[in-house]
């Protein structure tokens, strides 16, 4: 019976030992309804600021000519300036202007590019040269310098990179060594080249 009463005992142990272990039915409803972790959803109204489009405004008629009000910003009414003042104030212009006129008139040569096509010895290919370019290209002027020994022939007054890449391609078509060179241009040549 000492055996019986010690299994038995040994029993009742392990059953208290699995109840106590096991979830009570409070905590198994909680478990079930945990929350899924990819399908997150959080109510953020009371965060996010709240916008009112701007007012538009109003147009009142009467008898008198229709008058437009803003809603929101009062406006001064300032008064149209004087003839004599408009006047004042244009003179000064046009003469702000005028000398802006003259002193970009003073301004001769400008920072632009030119493209190179000949270099050498003989003066008589660099002639050639010259005339080819008169030929192809007669809206652009060319440059002979001459540097002993070496005659160098330069073509074209471009202000902007974007103008002399263009003609620089047409040119390294008919003289293979052009190149491409920074140089001082003539502000009125270069205007005449489209």
């Amino acid at each position: 019976m000492n055996g019986l009463r010690k299994y038995g005992f040994a029993l009742s142990g392990i059953w208290l030992f699995i109840q106590a272990c096991a979830p009570s039915p409070a905590t198994t409803s909680s478990r079930t309804t945990t929350s899924n972790y990819n399908e997150y959803s959080e109510d953020l109204t009371a965060a996010r600021p709240v916008y009112t489009p701007p007012r538009r405004e109003v147009v009142v008629t009467t008898s008198a000519p229709p008058v437009t009000r803003s809603a929101e910003i009062p406006r001064k009414a300032s008064a149209p300036p004087a003839p004599a003042e408009a006047l004042h104030i244009n003179k000064r212009l046009d003469a702000l202007l005028d000398t802006i006129a003259q002193q970009n008139r003073r301004v001769r040569y400008a920072p632009g590019y030119r493209v190179q096509i000949y270099v050498g010895n003989e003066r008589a290919a660099a002639d050639a040269a010259k005339l080819e370019v008169y030929k192809q290209f007669p809206e652009l002027s060319a440059y002979t310098s001459y540097q002993q020994p070496t005659y160098r022939l330069k073509v074209g007054d471009f202000m902007r990179k974007m103008d002399a890449e263009r003609y620089f391609a047409r040119l390294k078509t008919l003289f293979a060594g052009a190149q491409m060179q920074p140089d001082k241009v003539d502000v009125r040549r270069s205007i005449l080249i489209k």
